[in-house]
């Protein structure tokens, strides 16, 4: 269908049409038309304007408009003219699309493009994930390469309700039940934990507990799981030592943090006696080692013990179940279920799972196959999600943002993919966001935020900014390298069960109106 005729001056990257009329094209509608060498472009309209030359801008004013507009009715429609700019996405080349090298000839006809061969233009040459349809074409999919997502990273950003976990439980419905593909999903709040998916089913669905081995963690990583700040030095010197003799003496589970309360407590004693005040303890080389302590010390070995005390009170079942590295299942969605932790608690346990998995892939690749019994699911490529990711991927140069740094950079290397999920995009470490090339952008409004994004992404231009703040619920603009242009999606909806939905608040509290007056009967 022709949609106009190209006018005025034209460049390798935008060109100006008169439009027809009886076929105005909607603002982000795909047209073709061709260059000075006669290959087809395609292009999308971003702007349409109307004008009339008999009513030009400011030589009338409003009375005598309205008095005249009815008389002379026919002859101003006649000179109507609708305009609209086109910028240009490629070159159609069968059905890829590539840089654009001529200008846009003058006079050329333009079409509006062909359905199917949008179509054809946005399949990925491998299998992939139907993540909605183009706003403008109902009818065109727009299916997402599963390999650039997972080997390039992806970002879903938006605001609270704007459809970020629809978009998250779309990809991992079709990753798992379609590509027998195996995701680690982060959730820190619990939403995942009732996933159903979209053939109703929870079979492929595996809840893992942060069950953590507290032994196999690093000294300073345990301070921090019980709860020690960084700033307090004495603290962690003290923790870190008991940590490393308990971890000597060969103990595990529960039985190793009550060890480390044990050392903790013998050292208070020494502290309180009157006797010589030294203490034996291992380094981490596994070296004894001899220290004197002062009353000083007393103050920081009791916050010590409380930490303990309160972490065993609270954990007692984490440290019981088996290490969540042996849990995880491949060709299964995986939810690691965060909920009842802080948030530094939080870190210390997904930088845990982080480097473990990078090591497990790393050696797995390099035909070390051992580790397949630590962690099963390292054997074949991962992807790993991250809701909330604000929460882990923080600008804290600390290790949870330096192990999620390094997967960014060289997980495409072993197989190993991530997926940050945000509402608060400017609050993402820099290297962690800007390695996500794949950006899954739903409604972003505040201006920071719409900012921050763009300059971690080279191809979000300031039209796509636009398009970005007028988005609806569930509309996003997609762009890198799991599509092949950018585009903008109406992301499907999807037909199973997932967590984090808002709670109607009217109708609960209707609910109980109800039934406080069955009690008044």
């Amino acid at each position: 269908m022709e949609v106009g005729i190209v006018i005025g001056r034209s460049s390798i990257s935008e060109f100006n049409f008169v439009v027809n009329p009886a076929k105005v094209p909607k603002f982000g509608e795909y047209v073709v038309a061709k260059n000075s060498e006669g290959l087809e472009v395609l292009g999308i309209v971003r702007e349409v304007s109307s004008f009339n030359r008999l009513i030009l801008d400011g030589l009338f004013n409003f009375d005598y408009i309205l008095k005249n507009v009815d008389q002379s009715r026919t002859l101003i429609e006649k000179n109507e003219t609708i305009v609209a700019t086109a910028n240009v996405v490629g070159l159609i080349d069968e059905y890829n699309i590539k840089p654009n090298r001529s200008p846009i000839k003058p006079s050329t006809i333009v079409y509006e493009a062909d359905s199917q061969k949008l179509a054809k233009i946005l399949q990925p040459s491998s299998k992939g994930v139907e993540i909605g349809r183009l706003i403008v074409r109902e009818d065109v999919p727009v299916v997402l390469d599963v390999n650039q997502l997972l080997l390039r990273h992806f970002a879903i950003l938006s605001i609270t309700g704007g459809g970020k976990s629809n978009a998250v439980s779309v990809i991992v419905n079709d990753i798992v039940r379609k590509l027998n593909g195996t995701v680690i999903l982060i959730d820190p709040h619990g939403e995942y934990l009732h996933y159903v998916f979209e053939d109703g089913k929870e079979i492929g669905k595996n809840v893992v507990s942060a069950g953590i081995r507290c032994e196999n963690l690093e000294p300073w990583e345990f301070a921090s799981l019980i709860g020690i700040s960084r700033e307090a030095y004495v603290q962690r010197m003290h923790a870190e030592r008991a940590f490393t003799t308990a971890r000597i003496e060969k103990y595990s589970g529960k039985s190793f943090v009550e060890k480390v309360m044990d050392k903790i407590e013998d050292w208070i004693n020494v502290v309180s006696s009157k006797n010589k005040k030294e203490i034996e303890y291992y380094d981490v080389n596994g070296v004894k080692r001899v220290a004197t302590l002062s009353r000083n010390d007393l103050d920081a070995l009791s916050r010590i013990k409380e930490y303990v005390s309160t972490f065993l009170a609270r954990y007692e079942e984490v440290l019981q179940q088996k290490d969540m590295l042996a849990s995880i299942k491949a060709g299964y969605l995986n939810v690691l279920n965060l909920s009842g932790f802080d948030e530094m608690q939080m870190r210390v346990v997904v930088s845990y799972l982080l480097r473990n998995i990078l090591t497990g892939r790393i050696n797995c690749v390099r035909g070390k196959r051992e580790w397949e019994k630590i962690c099963p699911a390292v054997k074949r490529p991962l992807m790993i999600i991250f809701e909330e990711a604000h929460i882990f991927a923080t600008k804290d140069d600390d290790d949870l943002s330096r192990w999620m740094s390094r997967i960014a950079r060289e997980g495409r290397k072993f197989g190993i993919g991530i997926g940050i999920v945000s509402q608060r995009p400017k609050k993402i470490n820099d290297d962690i966001l800007s390695q996500c090339n794949t950006k899954i952008i739903l409604r972003v409004l505040e201006p920071n935020d719409q900012k921050y994004i763009q300059q971690a992404s080279e191809t979000i231009s300031e039209d796509l900014l636009r398009d970005i703040s007028s988005l609806g619920v569930g509309e996003a603009v997609i762009v890198g390298p799991a599509v092949k242009m950018p585009v903008a999606v109406k992301v499907r909806k999807f037909t199973g069960h997932y967590g984090g939905k808002d709670i109607d608040v009217v109708r609960e509290w209707r609910e109980e109106e109800i039934k406080l007056e069955d009690i008044a009967v």
